[in-house]
């Protein structure tokens, strides 16, 4: 698993005032809960949003360097992103939370999913939909993979991937419903196979006029 690191600083302003005097100089508030009691610290914006974009609503265990001043040395705090806030143009930075996790115990994490190969069904003519793009899994913080492959090149029109049918990495487990449909195929055969399929279960071809069954003797 790719490690994520960002430097942070204690935060020792406070209130709206202070706060959008702090984002002036490139900085952006945020928290982390968990662990111990809530503690303010700030991050560098550009890193920061790097990270967020890198994210995008997936979970990832970052590592915090956090000093208590710019000049301290910093010490590492094992966080999730728990909750991001933006502006609704622009999606610039307004405050991040973090969760504060023990790395010995397991935790709840979103996990994207690829799917790998090209589907039966869609060579013939179908379109495959994601209907899960990621799942909940339950693992240590580190062994949060970075994603989860889904296998589809066997799946027809019709045909779904289920949670179930996903390989998941030793010491992970799934917790969305295994019953639940991640991919699914649909659409319908191209001309030529529905012509093909007809022929394979003996369609009445046109013109023709099927037999009358043969009476029953009595």
């Amino acid at each position: 698993m790719t490690e994520w690191i960002l430097d942070a600083v204690s935060r020792d302003v406070l209130g709206k005032g202070g706060v959008r005097k702090l984002r002036r100089t490139g900085q952006v508030p945020a928290i982390i809960y968990g662990l111990k009691d809530p503690q303010p610290i700030q991050v560098p914006e550009r890193e920061a949003a790097l990270l967020v974009h890198r994210a995008q609503g997936v979970s990832r265990m970052v590592t915090l360097r956090l000093a208590d001043t710019p000049k301290a040395k910093p010490k590492d705090r094992r966080v999730l992103l728990k909750e991001v806030q933006t502006t609704p143009v622009g999606n610039k930075l307004l405050h991040i939370d973090f969760n504060e996790i023990d790395i010995k115990q397991t935790v709840h994490a979103t996990v994207e999913v690829r799917p790998v190969g090209v589907a039966a069904g869609v060579k013939f003519g179908g379109t495959m939909q994601t209907v899960l793009h990621e799942l909940t899994v339950e693992c240590l913080p580190t062994e949060i993979p970075e994603f989860l492959e889904a296998e589809v090149s066997h799946l027809e029109i019709g045909q779904a991937l289920h949670v179930s049918d996903v390989v998941f990495p030793p010491g992970v487990k799934p917790v969305t419903d295994q019953h639940a449909a991640v991919i699914v195929i649909s659409g319908q055969m191209r001309e030529d196979e529905v012509a093909e399929a007809e022929a394979e279960v003996g369609e009445v071809t046109e013109g023709e006029e099927p037999e009358e069954p043969t009476p029953a003797e009595s």
